[in-house]
């Protein structure tokens, strides 16, 4: 089962009121097994907020190999397995418009969709594609039913190796839009993953809506020491 930079410099503006609505990407950096899993949310401002879409995005690796895809027809593209797929899976890369949980693990919402530059078989597989290990320029996703219950958005103020993206440090509430796989352990946003772009959600409270940009700048010196003596403990410890 499936489980749960750079030229953008910070949040565009968003619109201007005191429901801003998205403020930037979060996400969830861990090692599960042998590779790295990266959950990332579209923080926004209250519980009640929507997210709508994501857009020309730039998503890339310089790890070798590319993304991980989970051999199979309906788990090798960025297409989610809305039936069968949770956040702890560490062999499957795959874009999401929500969620929903049940019994501890979590499902990506049927309801997303990809935009027409996922090109090729990198959102709807033929028989004999091969795995969508890259994402295609641009490329963009959204939600086909803003209010399905898969679109709340959820508390990340205990999330599990956040990092923020410009203009997210300050979201309490946020709405799954991606699950990412990397081979090896302790892989970084903005170093081993370049993540960045546009999205838009509707304001809970106002209903209006906002845009904006965010991505994940390349860790400062000291926080990539950081990580390297984390990583060092992790193996110390697991010796």
């Amino acid at each position: 089962m499936k489980n749960m930079i750079l030229a953008v410099s910070a949040v565009s503006a968003v619109a201007a009121s005191a429901n801003a609505g998205f403020q930037g990407f979060v996400a969830s950096v861990r090692d599960v097994g042998s590779n790295t899993v990266i959950d990332i949310f579209a923080g926004v401002t209250n519980q009640s907020d929507k997210f709508l879409n994501a857009y020309d995005m730039t998503i890339s690796t310089t790890v070798a190999g590319g993304f991980v895809q989970k051999a199979g027809f309906y788990t090798k593209t960025w297409r989610p397995d809305g039936g069968s797929s949770t956040r702890s899976t560490s062999d499957d890369s795959f874009m999401t418009a929500g969620g929903s949980a049940s019994l501890g693990e979590y499902y990506p919402s049927g309801f997303t969709t990809g935009d027409p530059n996922f090109t090729g078989t990198s959102w709807t597989p033929s028989g004999g594609s091969p795995a969508a290990t890259t994402v295609p320029a641009n490329a963009g996703w959204y939600t086909s039913d803003p209010t399905s219950s898969d679109n709340n958005a959820e508390s990340l103020t205990s999330l599990v190796g956040r990092v923020n993206g410009t203009g997210g440090s300050t979201s309490s509430w946020g709405i799954w839009i991606s699950h990412i796989v990397l081979a090896g352990n302790g892989r970084t946003l903005g170093t081993d993953v370049t993540f960045s772009g546009f999205a838009s959600a509707k304001d809970g409270l106002s209903g209006g809506v906002s845009q904006g940009a965010s991505a994940f700048v390349v860790p400062a010196p000291g926080a990539v020491a950081l990580l390297g003596l984390a990583g060092f403990a992790a193996r110390r410890r697991r010796a």
